[in-house]
């Protein structure tokens, strides 16, 4: 039996870009075993796909401290002993690529790219896509040595979470009258002010903006999603509100997927609740600066992208602290993208 693993660490917003690279796999070796090694924070991401045989998570916290570098030698030595022969690395970082050669596949497949030295634990390279190709594309065509061709590809985001998470969601949904027995409700609005990495958070005071214009002239139910961390940006959004709004529970990634899957629409930044909201065919106006959208923008149609009016940053600027990107994203622009979003 044929024995794969994809290494895509996280985070939350890549993990659901390779999806398709599974979906393909399982599509093309039905009776494969297929392993994905990941992150912890972004496992629930994966938890429950019926493509994927293994789920190997790697618990960051843990590679912190004094122990941290016998819990990554273990780690690896695990990977060795699942006796994998094929390890694709679309991550294409030092520790993934690592993580590839200490599996032991005799075939390990990563990008012809300098980046971290990537490059020398693989034995097969695929020539990296042209710049403005989007993620999802690039990593897809990691399965060409595999002989898996462009035709094959299968572009597919499954997202799953339990009864338990939906029933939360419901009785959330219906406490707040926005429909019965779940009922989707056409025109609750969703805004997401959070993001890892601060140069990519729009300011709260312009999502306040935004929402408190969107319920006044359009009728909108507005909802503020909040992550681990983030509660203080919800705040400000409603602090700075006039009309009525609802904060959103505190959510683990399943509960906010149930969550987004029952909005029309959700206005954030280049974040995880952005792609969870793609995948499962939300639309949504996605607000970029510093991130660069032909190549990690929302998949797929119906979102409108807005783009911060200065050029994208390189890798290392994108974690700068500042906001002179975002702060070149217009209220207006915001707001006239939704509207037309809603259809009204």
């Amino acid at each position: 039996m044929q024995r794969i693993l994809i290494i895509k660490l996280g985070a939350v917003g890549d993990v659901i870009h390779t999806l398709p690279v599974l979906e393909t796999l399982r599509g093309r070796f039905p009776q494969a075993h297929i392993g994905w090694a990941v992150e912890e924070a972004a496992a629930p991401i994966l938890e429950g796909n019926p493509a994927l045989n293994e789920l190997i998570r790697l618990e960051r916290k843990k590679l912190r401290g004094t122990g941290g570098l016998a819990y990554f030698r273990r780690w690896l030595q695990s990977l060795r002993e699942r006796q994998f022969d094929t390890a694709l690395d679309p991550h294409n970082l030092f520790k993934s690529g690592l993580a590839a050669y200490a599996s032991g596949a005799s075939l390990r497949v990563g990008f012809r790219k300098f980046r971290e030295g990537n490059f020398l634990f693989m034995n097969r390279w695929v020539r990296p896509a042209a710049r403005y190709c989007h993620a999802v594309e690039k990593y897809l065509t990691l399965l060409d040595p595999l002989g898996i061709s462009e035709s094959q590809r299968v572009f597919r985001f499954p997202l799953a979470w339990g009864p338990r998470d939906e029933e939360f969601i419901d009785r959330f949904w219906t406490q707040q009258g926005y429909g019965r027995d779940g009922a989707k409700q056409e025109a609750v609005v969703a805004v997401n002010p959070g993001a890892n990495w601060p140069s990519k958070r729009w300011m709260p005071e312009r999502y306040a903006q935004v929402a408190d214009r969107l319920v006044k002239d359009h009728g909108i139910r507005l909802l503020i999603l909040w992550g681990p961390g983030e509660r203080p940006l919800a705040e400000r959004i409603a602090r700075s509100m006039s009309e009525t709004f609802v904060i959103a529970p505190e959510t683990d990634l399943k509960l906010l997927a149930a969550l987004i899957k029952r909005c029309r629409l959700v206005i954030t930044g280049d974040t995880g609740p952005l792609h969870i909201a793609a995948a499962l065919a939300v639309p949504t106006v996605a607000l970029f600066g510093p991130s660069d959208p032909a190549r990690n923008g929302p998949y797929g149609q119906g979102h409108a992208v807005i783009r911060s009016l200065i050029p994208p940053a390189t890798h290392w600027q994108k974690k700068e602290v500042g906001n002179h990107w975002m702060e070149a994203i217009p209220v207006e622009t915001v707001i006239e993208a939704a509207i037309k979003q809603l259809g009204m």
